[in-house]
C-alpha cells in the first residue's frame, strides 16, 4: 500500500479502551494512510504523579488525566496492542518510536528496548513552561540536576546512533538553538525530525539549510497554518523534501487528527509533487520504507 504517513502520534493510552483506538486506526486505513509513527511513553520507574508531569498540560486536560490513569504502564499497553494488530490483517503499518523523555541517562535501556523499536523520541524541556507545553522541567521526573539532564540528552543522541534508527527530537530552537546545533554537527549521519518547525520558521530555515539530515513535521501547527496559510505554503515550498505530515494525536483522546491534518494540507493548494512529498514521500525516506 502506498498512501499517507503521519509521523507523530502519541500512544499515552492510560486506561482508554484499546478497542476504540483500533476502530480509529482502521478508519485511518480507510482514509488512505499507509503508516503511522506511534510514540509509547514508559515511565521508567517513576511514580504515576511524576509520569503525569511528563504529559503536556493541554493533553492532561483534553484526556482528563490523573495519576490513577498514568499508573497504567504505557509501553506495556502499546506492546500488547501492537502485537495484536500485527497478528491481524491490516494494510496500515504501525511504527514504534520509543519516547525516552523519562530517562535519566544512566538506566540500562535494554528492558524498554526489548523487542526493538523503529525509532526513538526525545524532548528537551529544561525549564518550566507555563505557556506552550504547560509542564514543569522534564528533569524533575527522573529527579536529576539540570547539568545531568543535558548530559542525558547527549547520551540519547549517542544511543540513537548505536541503534541506527531515526530520531524524533522535540526542541524549541529559540531556547536551545546552540545545544541542538552542537548535536546536529556531532551526529550528521543520523536522520533527525525536529517537529513543529522548531517553533520558529526563521531560525529553523537556517537549520535546514545547514544540516541536510534534518527534517520536520507540522504536528500541532494546525491553528497557525489556518491563520497564515500563505506563509506556511511558502515555507513548505522552500523546503519541499524536508517537511512531513504529523498531527500530535494522542490515543487517550482520539486518533482522528491525522485525517484532519491531511485535509488541511490538501487545502493549501500546493503543487502536486510537493503535496505528495509532504503527505508520504518525505516520510517514506525518513523511515526507510
Amino acid at each position: 500500500m502506498t498512501g499517507y504517513i503521519d509521523v507523530h502520534l502519541h500512544w499515552c493510552l492510560f486506561g482508554r479502551d484499546p478497542a476504540l483506538v483500533k476502530s480509529e486506526l482502521i478508519q485511518l486505513e480507510r482514509d488512505g494512510f499507509e503508516a503511522v509513527v506511534i510514540l509509547p511513553l514508559p515511565g521508567m520507574g517513576a511514580s504515576p504523579q511524576r509520569v503525569l508531569n511528563l504529559v503536556p498540560g493541554a493533553y492532561r486536560d483534553l484526556c482528563s488525566l490523573t495519576d490513577e490513569a498514568t499508573s497504567h504502564d504505557d509501553l506495556d499497553s502499546w506492546r500488547a496492542f501492537k502485537t495484536e494488530w500485527d497478528n491481524e490483517e491490516h494494510e496500515l503499518k504501525l511504527l514504534s518510536f520509543i519516547d525516552l523523555r523519562a530517562w535519566d541517562g544512566l538506566k540500562d535501556l535494554s528492558e524498554w528496548w526489548q523487542g526493538g523499536h523503529d525509532g526513538i523520541k526525545g524532548i528537551l524541556v529544561a525549564e518550566e513552561d507555563s505557556e506552550t507545553m504547560v509542564m514543569p522541567p522534564m528533569r524533575e521526573t527522573p529527579g536529576i540536576s539540570r547539568e545531568d539532564y543535558f548530559d542525558a540528552q547527549r547520551k540519547l543522541f549517542k544511543f540513537t546512533r548505536e541503534k541506527n534508527v531515526p530520531l524524533l527530537y522535540h526542541v524549541d530552537v529559540t531556547l536551545h538553538g546552540d545545544f541542538i546545533d552542537d548535536q546536529l554537527k556531532a551526529y550528521s549521519d543520523l536522520k533527525i525530525n525536529i517537529p513543529h518547525l522548531g517553533f520558529s520558521r526563521k531560525l529553523f530555515a537556517d537549520i535546514l539549510e545547514r544540516h541536510t539530515n534534518v527534517v520536520s513535521d507540522i504536528s500541532s501547527l494546525a491553528p497557525y497554518i489556518r491563520s497564515a496559510p500563505d506563509e506556511y505554503r511558502e515555507f513548505i515550498m522552500a523546503f519541499p523534501e524536508r517537511i512531513m505530515l504529523g498531527s500530535d494525536a494522542i490515543s487517550c483522546h482520539s486518533f482522528k487528527e491525522p485525517s484532519l491534518y491531511l485535509n488541511l494540507v490538501k487545502s493549501l493548494g500546493l503543487p502536486e509533487d510537493t503535496e505528495a512529498a509532504l503527505l508520504g514521500g518525505n516520510a517514506r525516506r525518513f523511515l526507510g520504507l
